[in-house]
């Protein structure tokens, strides 16, 4: 657990995120006796796909939170207000451990205001979700064919706060958003390429396809097993090969006299 000095301002990174589980999937709960309650419940579960997260849908990985709980302080935030504290890991109030479903927590409320009316809050059914703060060390992006874009977090950076929010939404998405404009900009800068690539490729081919019908020269027939065409088609490839190879040699050619020619004396 990492050491921390209250008196020591910690700025937040332009990149944390946060992120809510739906309601169905929170099993938030207040345990324990009247005098020692305790908020217990998932603040993120292992492979469960997101709703959409404005142009994208993601998942958790498991473990993803390990070395993350290893190094971070937490606190248990309500609605993530800094002023509204619960628990802490640190002073060992609020307690994170990962199971095969997911981040679970513990948090002991304070006896405040603040802890207890979530207590009550809780109990009533009047908050419901729940949310966590973070940064990504390490996630997966996939551009599907149909047009959908997936996220899978593999490793989280830094784990900042988790708790109970009042409006379990998915707020706080534009870092992703901009993720997904970088992997959008260089999806399309790879289609481009492609393109050229391929007009590039069909260029030749059709160079050397003009080359033998110039040429004139006989193509091998292999009778009653292929087509003339098709015979032709394999021709103008194997004479595309011989270019690439020739290219080949001669580059090899090249680097070899480099090597050859002794350095300057001094």
């Amino acid at each position: 657990m990492p050491e921390t000095k209250d008196n020591e301002a910690k700025e937040t990174p332009k990149n944390i995120e946060r992120r809510c589980l739906p309601v169905d999937d929170v099993e938030l709960r207040v345990v324990g006796s009247d005098k020692t309650p305790i908020l217990t419940g998932y603040a993120a579960k292992y492979n469960k796909w997101s709703v959409d997260l404005g142009g994208f849908r993601e998942k958790i990985k498991k473990g993803a939170f390990d070395e993350a709980l290893e190094n971070s302080d937490i606190r248990c935030l309500k609605n993530h207000d800094p002023n509204l504290v619960l628990g802490r890991n640190t002073s060992g109030t609020l307690r994170l451990k990962t199971n095969s479903v997911g981040l679970n927590f513990d948090d002991d409320i304070p006896d405040t205001t603040t802890g207890r009316d979530t207590v009550e809050e809780v109990r009533r059914g009047d908050i419901s979700g729940c949310s966590f703060s973070f940064t990504i060390a390490e996630d997966d992006w996939k551009y599907l064919e149909d047009g959908t874009v997936e996220r899978t977090i593999i490793k989280v950076g830094e784990m900042y706060d988790v708790g109970p929010v009042t409006y379990p939404a998915y707020p706080d998405t534009t870092v992703s958003a901009r993720s997904l404009d970088k992997l959008k900009d260089t999806i399309e800068k790879r289609d481009v390429a492609t393109a050229e690539e391929t007009a590039v490729e069909a260029e030749e081919t059709a160079e050397v396809a003009e080359e033998v019908k110039e040429e004139k020269e006989e193509v091998p027939v292999v009778p009653d097993q292929i087509s003339d065409e098709r015979m032709r088609q394999c021709w103008v490839g194997y004479r595309k090969a011989g270019r690439i190879l020739n290219r080949l040699k001669q580059a090899n050619a090249c680097d070899k006299d480099r090597a050859e020619v002794p350095a300057d004396k001094t």
